[in-house]
């Protein structure tokens, strides 16, 4: 039996993509009949996600500095000596930097997988940094626009690419899936009041999700139509780095908007608050890596609104399967929300189905998982194939 290692810093975001893909690989692992071995610091998704045939080791690797650098290097070494994998996966830039140097001399077959941008390369420290998840003998990239970001500042790695697109997992984000009952709960849970227009804005409250955007069109839809029965759900942790919550409630009760906002905190049934929602908002100032917001509510069928940027733009087809807005610009996303809620059944039936037809085709959970776990079978096969 061939033993897999996955490292990533936590398992902490209930619904963060790090997280979701590493214990979606790990689960399939353990299925066909492969050892599943995890690395992390732990955390909330850990506790609750324990599959069977699924291992999970502690070692502190979400805090950086000097002294964790040499504690947790002590501990994955002895930890490597234990399970002997047949090859490892490192997801995250702080584990690269920490363990590559003892996956190599072992000549252990290592792959990356390089999630996002890690806020550009503008100097030569950030970018020697972010030159670790280059270090892979493959480099997974979740988009054509990870793809294309790494070919561009990393050049002599590209023969070393595989683009993998993060798989949505469509039977769970699948709107007949989900039950009246579960419907009802969440809408009492949230207090939502009757007949509302649901407006849904997942993602961690931090500055560059741009809540604040969607704050600012939610007060352009009320002053073009101040009558409407609209509420705005915010859904996801507050980032302890930012203090951003406290900006966002200012500006609500600036903009007297306080009653129209819901703070829903973590919620790990994402599939009910898509279902019971009328357009989802992927609002974010910074590109997302893949976008997996608004695959989740195409999945859905759920109409969606994303920024024009990152990997929402390979989700998205522009009036075919929802829309794009430039980043940033709260009067287009106002515009849109109210061009949504004006739109008749039947032309959103049209753009949800051709939504959820695009993930099945481009984004599904099994093709990710099909081509990454060949990817592992590759590696292992040459090194035993052509030895060290």
């Amino acid at each position: 039996m061939k033993t897999i290692l996955q490292i990533l810093p936590s398992l902490d975001k209930i619904n963060g993509g790090v997280e979701r893909g590493t214990l979606d690989i790990a689960r399939e692992l353990a299925e066909r009949k492969f050892n599943s071995v995890i690395i992390s610091s732990g955390g909330e998704m850990a506790d609750r996600y324990k599959y069977k045939g699924v291992t999970h080791h502690k070692i502190e690797i979400n805090k950086k500095g000097l002294i964790n650098f040499f504690s947790s290097r002590g501990k994955f070494r002895k930890l490597l000596d234990e399970i002997k994998p047949d090859l490892v996966h490192v997801r995250s830039r702080w584990p690269s930097f920490c363990f590559t140097s003892e996956i190599k001399k072992r000549k252990i077959p290592y792959v990356t997988t390089y999630h996002g941008t890690y806020s550009g390369n503008q100097n030569l420290l950030k970018k020697s940094y972010n030159k670790v998840m280059t270090n892979g003998d493959k480099i997974i990239s979740i988009s054509k626009f990870i793809d294309d970001h790494i070919r561009h500042f990393f050049p002599e790695v590209k023969n070393k690419l595989v683009q993998i697109n993060r798989g949505i997992d469509t039977e769970n984000f699948n709107l007949n899936s989900v039950s009246q009952i579960r419907k009802e709960k969440i809408l009492s849970d949230l207090s939502i009041p009757e007949r509302s227009h649901i407006i849904l804005l997942p993602g961690r409250l931090s500055s560059w999700k741009g809540q604040m955007v969607g704050i600012d069109a939610l007060n352009y839809v009320l002053k073009n139509n101040p009558y409407l029965n609209i509420v705005l759900l915010l859904v996801g942790s507050e980032d302890k780095k930012d203090k951003f919550t406290k900006k966002i409630k200012k500006r609500l009760e600036k903009l007297r908007l306080t009653n129209r906002v819901i703070f829903c905190g973590n919620i790990s049934d994402m599939a009910t608050v898509y279902s019971i929602s009328d357009i989802i908002l992927s609002t974010s100032i910074e590109p997302e890596a893949f976008g997996r917001i608004s695959a989740e509510a195409c999945s859905m069928t759920k109409p969606v609104i994303a920024s024009n940027h990152g990997g929402s733009r390979e989700i998205i087809e522009n009036n075919l399967s929802g829309w794009l807005v430039n980043p940033g610009d709260a009067e287009a996303l106002g515009e849109t929300i109210l061009h949504v809620l004006n739109l008749g059944q039947e032309k959103k039936d049209l753009i949800g189905s051709n939504a959820r037809k695009r993930i099945i085709e481009k984004f599904n959970l099994k093709q990710m998982l099909d081509k990454t776990i060949n990817v592992y079978e590759e590696l292992i096969e040459a090194k035993e194939n052509f030895g060290n």
